[in-house]
């Protein structure tokens, strides 16, 4: 399993391409815990395309395609990743449910508070 969630910026200089992807019949979702999170939480699942450099064509290319849970500010109107870039809805929605505890915590109590850091840093989280 990847490392622990963190808040991060996602950088639209950096993408070829983004987009929403909606979530919304719960009784037939194949990936229930993304359902949650985004409809009771206002979370978002984005599909990204970094780009990349090609040595051969010495060009920026679309790299592979990666999703990640994130949330919306709207006073900034940026886009937060609140979790790493994982390949496929799956495993997001396995990672989101293994870590659900700690993206509330970081969501609802934001992801400076020094001590859950230091509980977490001690073992007990």
């Amino acid at each position: 399993m990847p490392h622990p969630p963190r808040k991060s910026l996602i950088d639209p200089d950096e993408l070829f391409a983004s987009r929403d992807i909606r979530l919304q019949d719960r009784r037939e979702s194949q990936y229930p815990q993304l359902m949650h999170l985004c409809v009771d939480f206002n979370f978002s699942v984005l599909q990204l395309q970094r780009k990349i450099f090609s040595h051969l064509t010495r060009k920026m290319v679309p790299g592979a395609l990666e999703f990640v849970l994130a949330i919306h500010d709207d006073e900034t109107n940026y886009w937060y990743s609140m979790t790493p870039s994982l390949a496929s809805l799956k495993m997001l929605n396995d990672y989101a449910k293994h870590y659900e505890v700690d993206i509330l915590h970081m969501h609802l109590f934001g992801d400076q508070d020094d001590d859950y850091n230091q509980f977490t840093q001690d073992g007990f989280y």
